[in-house]
């Protein structure tokens, strides 16, 4: 049997690269897009749910980003990159969902129902706990999306300052610009309540 043959049955480990893995993809290898995928999708649903609080939309966003990213893999420049490509076409799906309920909101349409950060929380969260991410989620709510994008990837996503710069097609010091413009409106804000709610 021919060794290329031979690769296919058996393709590589779980540990293979990211860059092996898009190139043996790029060469039509199924088996490798759908291991991209699986590496991956936990990231892409993470990022798409936290951002729309919708489970619903993300699900959509995450089908369609892998979908964009398998035609486009091509394009894809640096394949060790792919964490915060794949990062970057979901956040842009979810702004156009977000430009899309704005629209909605000026005709009157309802939006889907969001999930906030306190139905999200494991369920032996205390009250107290669910109280703070109530305050957090009107912060988040109040914030511009460039703003809210970078402040919900790094803080609750848990993406580092270069993977959140790659999904924001932005460089990290603008990341760490926006990053602080947010904390700063966040804490005014829960500082605002706390106040009211101690009065």
């Amino acid at each position: 049997m021919p060794a290329a043959q031979l690769e296919v049955l058996h393709p590589p480990s779980a540990e293979t690269t990211d860059t092996e893995l898009v190139e043996r993809a790029r060469a039509g290898e199924q088996w490798a897009l759908e291991m991209l995928y699986r590496r991956h999708v936990g990231l892409v649903a993470a990022t798409s749910r936290r951002l729309l609080r919708n489970a619903v939309e993300a699900e959509d966003v995450v089908q369609e980003t892998f979908m964009l990213a398998f035609e486009r893999l091509k394009q894809l420049q640096d394949p060790l990159a792919i964490r915060g490509w794949l990062a970057r076409i979901a956040l842009s799906r979810v702004h156009k969902r977000w430009r899309w309920q704005k629209v909605r909101g000026w005709l009157g349409q309802a939006s889907p129902t969001e999930e906030t950060l306190a139905s999200q929380a494991d369920p032996g969260a205390s009250p107290e706990v669910r109280a703070e991410l109530t305050l957090l989620d009107r912060a988040l709510g109040g914030l511009p999306d460039k703003l809210r994008a970078v402040w919900v990837l790094r803080h609750v996503v848990g993406h580092t300052v270069e993977d959140t710069a790659a999904a924001c097609g932005c460089s990290m010091a603008t990341v760490k610009r926006r990053l602080g413009a947010a904390e700063e409106i966040v804490q005014d804000h829960l500082q605002d309540r706390g106040e009211v709610r101690d009065a």
